[in-house]
């Protein structure tokens, strides 16, 4: 089977072994994306074919923890629906923390933005509904859903498809966040985002993902680490492209450095509205 085409847009010097796949590939034959992954804050990311826009964990503008959030011209954008924020036909939020879903910031996207759907787990629409109860509890844009192992959420709009089940944030306070991951079909290709799942083999099992064919998988930095992400991901999130997310910007540098060495075909992108685009398994034509 013929591999996913990718490009990454404004690659680091550093990132030589990203830059040496994006030759051989421009050698290889004209590129046409079928799918482009634009950076936001932290998880978040807008997938897009060009006729569909999907964001996922996109509602994040002020900085939060260790983690990232936009800059000021990027902001402006988010909060008037415009520019890459522009005709998001669905959004997602994997769970309710806020370096993933900010109700303010969501609320206020949700009512610059008359024409996205907004599908996403009864904690994360709960802590929106202290900010804009009314666009809750009476907007159809506005979706509450309970997937359960076995019996996922299958959610299908003109031209794409998502698959969403649980999978667990860990144990002890984590143990009750209601945190999903995203299977999207979209462009010919199928793309994982886990959110904050917690290293659990049998909790990927449970998903179903051991027997799932990915495209892209969006998976955490510390799954890159050693212990037991890397064989979690050699088993349930093999993709031929992979992309390391949630990297805090004060430790940058140094994930990016150890992700280099040792994943040198890692995507990372660094900063909000950088682009990485992929095309399908199907790329050549007969």
């Amino acid at each position: 089977m013929l591999l996913p085409r990718f490009v990454v847009k404004k690659l680091s010097k550093s990132s030589w072994g990203r830059i040496l796949s994006v030759a051989m590939l421009i050698l290889a034959g004209p590129l046409h994306a079928d799918v482009t992954v634009t950076q936001l804050a932290n998880e978040g990311v807008i997938l897009s074919d060009g006729q569909v826009r999907i964001m996922i964990d996109g509602m994040v503008v002020e900085p939060y923890s260790v983690y990232g959030g936009l800059d000021e011209p990027v902001a402006a954008d988010f909060k008037r629906a415009s520019g890459a924020f522009a005709g998001i036909d669905l959004a997602l939020s994997s769970h309710r923390h806020h370096d993933h879903n900010q109700p303010t910031h969501a609320c206020q996207f949700m009512k610059a933005s008359k024409g996205t759907r907004f599908v996403s787990s009864p904690q994360v629409l709960s802590l929106m509904r202290e900010q804009c109860g009314q666009l809750v509890a009476t907007s159809e844009r506005m979706e509450a859903i309970d997937p359960q192992y076995g019996e996922p959420v299958i959610l299908e709009g003109g031209g794409y498809k998502v698959t969403v089940f649980p999978l667990s944030h860990g144990a002890g306070r984590f143990a009750k966040i209601q945190n999903y991951g995203h299977l999207i079909e979209l462009g010919g290709l199928k793309i994982l985002h886990i959110g904050d799942a917690s290293m659990s083999p049998a909790d990927f099992k449970s998903a179903g993902l051991e027997r799932v064919e990915l495209d892209v998988a969006l998976i955490p930095y510390w799954y890159f680490q050693p212990g037991p992400g890397p064989d979690i991901m050699n088993r349930f999130m093999n993709a031929p492209y992979k992309r390391a997310v949630h990297i805090p910007p004060g430790k940058m540098a140094d994930i990016k450095a150890h992700i280099d060495e040792n994943y040198p075909h890692v995507v990372i992108l660094e900063k909000p509205l950088e682009e990485a685009d992929f095309r399908s398994a199907n790329w050549m034509e007969p």
